[in-house]
């Protein structure tokens, strides 16, 4: 298992100076699928203060120091390095209200969600594995650590990350775990929107997304993400491998789709782009001319979407042909301006857009070319 320098560098400054360190978490379960981990988590018996006199030589940030953790940032990556801890209740459902840090890896680790996720790895590839994660690793299992309603209760968004590991890793999820997060799912109106917007984008692109998402909707789990129970999942499977159609394909026919979008907070280009897949209308009819006026109304990249959603193999092939063989959409694509219109004749201020549409509508119906000639020509008519 190749380990980046930087990441080796954390490890053996810790313990050099006196210290446990290990890896811990997904870049483990990463590491043990033969996967590269896109980030080191480090846990450690050094409390943030013994840390940051370790890494006196790097830049250190307290980003989380009151539940244990600073970011290293070395040879330009950062690795958040956090003390072994304990923690109390969790009064809100997502944040233990105090944590108590530990000398004991065994501590730190009972606190984690699944079991593939609860493992530790030293510098010499030793892994501490207290809870099966190996095991379920092999078998293709989520499991939570230690009893799922109360790993659950604890922090509600543990419930979406069930479901999202399981898209991701193509596993299923364990009964017992499966049955605790459906049962307590109402607990999700505890997370955020944008909480709950990250983990589905990933569940999304998961390996397993259809399947999970069928999950989902049969254990009534979906509809306290979108307060509502029924979802279209006819189409997701065969989608490209993108969160905005996916996700479109998924509130394509529910009245409130405009709503339960913007309530994730996702950025304005991510709403814009399901939004205009969502509100796009297929024609009924199949010839350029329709179709042309189509892309003119709703945009070419989201009445393709659409037509893959639908499944409408005529007109996306249609759609794809004008796209790439014709090269007037819009007004500007025209040959003359509103200044042409202007000097050609007396109209002025709306009356000018409104010719340039008629123009346009006039090459979309085959009339004339898309041409100056033939453009100054039907003006002056």
């Amino acid at each position: 298992m190749h380990i980046p320098v930087q990441a080796k560098y954390i490890l053996q400054k810790l313990t050099a100076a006196g210290f446990e360190a290990y890896f811990v978490g997904g870049c483990v379960r990463d590491f043990l699928l033969g996967n590269s981990p896109s980030d080191f988590d480090i846990t450690t018996n050094a409390t943030p203060e013994e840390t940051t006199a370790v890494f006196a030589a790097d830049k250190v940030i307290p980003t989380g120091i009151k539940h244990g953790t600073v970011t290293v940032i070395h040879g330009g990556y950062p690795f958040e390095i956090t003390t072994y801890r304990t923690e109390t209740v969790y009064t809100d459902g997502r944040h233990p209200d105090t944590v108590e840090f530990s000398r004991k890896l065994s501590d730190d680790l009972c606190r984690r969600d699944f079991t593939v996720n609860a493992m530790a790895m030293g510098l010499g590839g030793d892994v501490v594995d207290l809870y099966g994660g190996r095991a379920d690793l092999e078998k293709g299992v989520i499991r939570a650590v230690g009893e799922p309603r109360r790993r659950f209760t604890e922090d509600a968004l543990r419930i979406l990350r069930a479901f999202r590991f399981a898209s991701k890793l193509g596993f299923e999820i364990e009964e017992k775990t499966l049955g605790a997060a459906s049962e307590l799912a109402s607990r999700l109106s505890l997370v955020s929107r944008e909480r709950i917007f990250a983990e589905l984008e990933k569940l999304l692109l998961g390996k397993s997304a259809t399947e999970v998402l069928g999950v989902m909707q049969e254990r009534g789990v979906f509809g306290h993400i979108f307060n509502s129970p029924q979802i279209n999942l006819a189409a997701v499977h065969a989608l490209p491998n993108r969160a905005d159609i996916r996700l479109a394909s998924l509130l394509l026919f529910d009245a409130n789709a405009k709503e339960h979008l913007r309530s994730l907070k996702t950025s304005n280009a991510f709403f814009e782009s399901v939004s205009s897949i969502v509100n796009a209308r297929l024609p009924k009819e199949t010839d350029k001319k329709t179709l042309r006026h189509a892309i003119y109304s709703y945009g070419g990249k989201s009445l393709l979407d659409r037509a893959l959603i639908e499944g409408e193999g005529e007109i996306y092939t249609v759609l794809c042909d004008i796209l790439e063989n014709e090269d007037c959409f819009c007004i500007a694509d025209l040959k003359i301006s509103g200044a042409d219109i202007a000097r050609h004749t007396a109209l002025r201020g709306k009356a000018i857009g409104e010719k340039l549409t008629e123009v346009l509508f006039a090459v979309f119906d085959e009339k004339i070319p898309n041409t100056y000639d033939a453009e100054i020509a039907i003006i002056k008519s």
